[in-house]
Formats: C-alpha cells, sequence, structure tokens
C-alpha cells in the first residue's frame, strides 16, 4: 500500500490528487477520485457561479471524502471563491499566481492550501504565505505550463521547501511516473491528462480520442494564445498553454504578428466553432502523457492502477542494487 506524509496531511489512502482543471472537471469526477482513495478537484475557473453552488452541493453530497476546490489566482472570481470558503472543503488550491492573503481566508475556515508552481522561487514564496502542499508541475503538462521539466523540478522544490510535502505534476499518467516522482521526493502525484481520459470526464469525445490516439510531440505549447488573449497564465507565473497541434493552431501560430494587431479573426474562428459545437477541432488543451494513454478508463480505476503499478515496481526496486 503506498502511503506518504499527504496522506496524513489530507485522510486520503492514496496518493493521487486529481487536478482542477477549470469547467474540465466535474462533481461526478471529483467524487469518483475521492471514492477510490485520492482527492478528487473540482475547478471554480470560469464555472458560473450558481453552477459553482450546485456543483459544490453535488460534490458534497456524492462523496463523504476529502476533495479539493481549485481557483486561479490572476482571474478570481471572489463570490465563486466566497462559496469555496462557505463549503470549507478539505484543501482549497491554486494556481498561475502566488494566492498570498487568500491562503489565510482559507486557513480561517479550516481548509489546507495548495499552491501550483513552475519554479523553485514560486514554490519558496507560497510556502513563505503559508502554503501546505506545494505542486510541482513541470513542462510536459497540459493547461498553462512553465519551462522546466518535471524531472528537473520536483526534486528541487523538494529541496527548498522540505518538509512541506511536494506533489510532482507533468507526465505522469501511470504508475511508473507515480514511482518515479516518489523516488524524487514528491509525496504524491498531480494527475490532469489521465483523468480527462476518464468515463466521468466532463469533456467531448473529440478531445477523449485525442488523448487517446495523439503522441505526445502533437502536445505543443502556444505562444499565439497570450497574444489572443492575455491570460492568466502569462499574467501570472509567465506561462504558456500546452494543446493539440490543429490545423487552427498551426496557423495561428506562425500568425502572431496579425493576432497582436488585431485577434479578432481568430477569436472569431473560435466563436463559430463554439457555436457550432466543434470547438474541439480546433483546440483540445492537454500535456505530453497523452502519448502514455490508451484506453478510456472508469477514474476509479485509474486511482487503483496507478497505486497498484507503482507498489509494484517500487517492491522490485532493491533487484536494481546489487
Amino acid at each position: 500500500m503506498l502511503h506518504t506524509a499527504l496522506c496524513d496531511l489530507v485522510g486520503i489512502d492514496v496518493p493521487v490528487v486529481q487536478a482542477g482543471m477549470s469547467i474540465f472537471t466535474s462533481p461526478a469526477l471529483a467524487a469518483a477520485v475521492s471514492n477510490a482513495g485520492g482527492l478528487g478537484s473540482l475547478g471554480a475557473w470560469q464555472r458560473p457561479v450558481e453552477q459553482l453552488r450546485r456543483d459544490v452541493a453535488e460534490l458534497s453530497d456524492s462523496t463523504e471524502q476529502p476533495f479539493a476546490l481549485n481557483h486561479v489566482v490572476p482571474d478570481l472570481d471572489y463570490i465563486g471563491f466566497e462559496l469555496t470558503l462557505e463549503a470549507a472543503p478539505a484543501v482549497v488550491s491554486f494556481a498561475l499566481d502566488d494566492a498570498g492573503e487568500l491562503m489565510k481566508k482559507a486557513h480561517d475556515v479550516g481548509s489546507l492550501v495548495m499552491q501550483q508552481v513552475t519554479t523553485v522561487q514560486q514554490a519558496e514564496v507560497a510556502v513563505d504565505h503559508g502554503a501546505d502542499i506545494i505542486v510541482a508541475q513541470g513542462a510536459e503538462a497540459g493547461g498553462y505550463g512553465g519551462s522546466v521539466a518535471t524531472l528537473a523540478l520536483v526534486p528541487q522544490v523538494v529541496d527548498a521547501v522540505r518538509p512541506v510535502p511536494v506533489l510532482a505534476a507533468g507526465g505522469i499518467a501511470d504508475g511508473r511516473g507515480v514511482a518515479a516522482a516518489l523516488v524524487l521526493g514528491a509525496a504524491g502525484v498531480n494527475l490532469g491528462t489521465r483523468f480527462l481520459a476518464s468515463e466521468e470526464s466532463p469533456v467531448g469525445h473529440i478531445w477523449k480520442r485525442a488523448i487517446l490516439t495523439s503522441a505526445s510531440e502533437t502536445w505543443v505549447q502556444l505562444d499565439f494564445f497570450n497574444d489572443l488573449r492575455p491570460n492568466p497564465g502569462a499574467l501570472g507565473y509567465g506561462t504558456r498553454v500546452r494543446a493539440l497541434r490543429t490545423a487552427f493552431t498551426d496557423a495561428w501560430q506562425q500568425r502572431r504578428d496579425e493576432i497582436s494587431a488585431d485577434p479578432t479573426p481568430a477569436l472569431t474562428e473560435l466563436a463559430t466553432a463554439a457555436t457550432e459545437g466543434k470547438l474541439e477541432e480546433l483546440v483540445v488543451v492537454g500535456g505530453q502523457s497523452a502519448g502514455l494513454i490508451g484506453e478510456l478508463l472508469p477514474a476509479a480505476d485509474i486511482v487503483r492502477m496507478l497505486e497498484s503499478e507503482a507498489e509494484s515496481i517500487l517492491s522490485n526496486a532493491p533487484t536494481l542494487v546489487v
């Protein structure tokens, strides 16, 4: 059985956290992960307040286990954050900029604070401000990421903030990645792309199929999104979104000057696709771990798979030392 300091701190059985990926999470997904012994997360970013209220209530009714509510600091919805404080989840998680005084508000209602970072300096600042858990997210991750790879970032962050537990994120989709993260000194893992390709994931069929069938090298960081719509990642931690290469992304990545001068044509193309239900043909976000994922599974099975594979690998590790 895998057991780390994260399990004791949060009250979970398996050191696996499902990332709080904005509206691409759902009560069903988060509850499934929590009920399987991990820590499920519901993303508040871009979720309308009344929908957030309903979803938090549904999540609370669907599990008696700890769960997290996630917020994007540079684009914080303060009403949504107040709803989070009312719910007082086991963990309030933050991303894309230092949460600062928001951490104290979370602590005041009895929640732990988890801060996602992409550099050692960001981790140190977060711990100085009261973070209880750090997510060290490498450049391989989907969504908004930095430039330092997981293998290099995680041990540096572990050394910098010890004894605060660190979760590894980016490029992890199976038990081998979990085992590697623990050997690097992490207390667990934070996974996004692997849980997007789950039965409970609220994303569409095209998105899930893209994860199951596309090679790692086809998931790239896109500079033009920061030109198109100055996003929280760029304004906060200086990150870029990683998404699947499509005809749309390839075309506009080469036309950054046009977007800087006038983003209207690209935004109109996105809006039209959304109206026609074809947005996933233009943009789907994900990490390089997609190359490791070949099967759509229930979220609970993913948690069990990660645990059993990591246990097997770590139990055999002594045979490598002669």
